[in-house]
């Protein structure tokens, strides 16, 4: 979260600065906001690539390609082309790939036992879970008397994961969230302490509700959302 408060940060005095100097004419002939949107699609890439993010590696690139298609010489190729091929490819690259990303994930949990959630499973149980959903709709329910940590993932499709029945005994736990092109509903009990350290590449993060914040549980959740929502729920 500080390295991305460092990187905007940099971003907008880099941003005043071109404004002022673009009047003096020494600079090329190229719209803020083509300088904007590249530096969001470059950061989008290198985020992509620390997370092993095929999705957001090969759609910053053909974004990248569709802002500056004239001066590359390929408008014939988009916006539908480049799109249709960063699909296809990211679908691809996370099919082939796939266990390796699950494998990256599950090292960064703190204890060897896992609870998976498949695209069948509705009620999940264990310490420490993934949930995932890719292209559709889905409902997990965290069953939980000791629950630590969840991973949780949807790509292009509606994710609603509820934590009402889920029991806290440690002084915290964690919630890591994944959205890319979709939208993902986390209900969670009004009463827990939250530390919302979502970020948003291009999509949004909403809290819906009132957070009373009346006991000593706390429930952090990280993660992003791009192209998409996070939505949380106070129940």
């Amino acid at each position: 979260m500080k390295s991305s408060k460092v990187f905007w940060g940099i971003f907008f005095i880099l941003a005043a600065v071109y404004v002022i100097v673009s009047k003096f004419g020494i600079l090329p002939d190229v719209g803020v906001f083509s300088i904007l949107i590249t530096v969001l699609l470059i950061w989008m890439f290198i985020e992509g690539i620390r997370n092993v993010d095929f999705f957001g590696i090969l759609f910053s690139i053909a974004f990248l390609c569709i802002v500056y298609d004239d001066q590359l010489g390929i408008t014939a190729l988009t916006p539908w082309t480049v799109l249709g091929a960063a699909l296809l490819g990211s679908i691809g690259l996370s099919m082939i790939f796939g266990n390796y990303k699950k494998k990256k994930r599950l090292k960064q949990l703190q204890n060897g036992s896992t609870g998976y959630a498949g695209s069948s499973s509705e009620q999940c149980t264990g310490e420490q879970l993934r949930c995932e959903n890719n292209f559709g709709s889905a409902i997990r329910y965290i069953n939980s008397d000791n629950f630590k940590n969840a991973q949780i993932e949807n790509n292009f499709g509606t994710l609603s994961v509820y934590f009402d029945n889920a029991i806290i005994q440690c002084e915290s736990a964690v919630v890591n969230v994944e959205n890319n092109f979709g939208e993902t509903n986390l209900y969670i009990p009004k009463e827990w302490q939250i530390r919302n350290s979502l970020e948003r590449s291009f999509g949004a993060v909403n809290e819906i509700g009132n957070s009373i914040g009346s006991s000593s549980t706390i429930l952090f959740i990280n993660g992003s959302a791009n192209f998409g929502a996070i939505n949380i729920h106070y129940i």
